[in-house]
């Protein structure tokens, strides 16, 4: 998914995960390599949802920096997908 931002053209979601903690943790690793990124969640506050497309937390990047950002991210998890495995 692609969503428009002025600063570095257009952003996408490069990783997405139930749990805030894994987000700033990844937010934090990708930056520590200078990939700008944002922080996107889709909880309603007074009723915080933790399952489903609503309970999710998107990390956005700059499209340019997608492909980078995922393969930083798939390294880090030991998966081909970007996503945890049940290993």
């Amino acid at each position: 998914m692609t969503v428009e931002r002025t600063e570095f053209g257009p952003w996408e979601v490069c990783f997405s995960t139930p749990l805030d903690a894994e987000a700033h943790i990844v937010r934090g690793y990708l930056e520590h390599y200078g990939i700008p990124c944002e922080l996107r969640s889709r909880r309603f506050g007074m009723e915080p949802l933790t399952f489903g497309a609503l309970g999710l937390v998107e990390i956005l990047v700059p499209d340019a920096w997608s492909r980078v950002a995922r393969g930083l991210i798939r390294g880090r998890l030991g998966t081909h997908t970007g996503e945890h495995s049940d290993e």
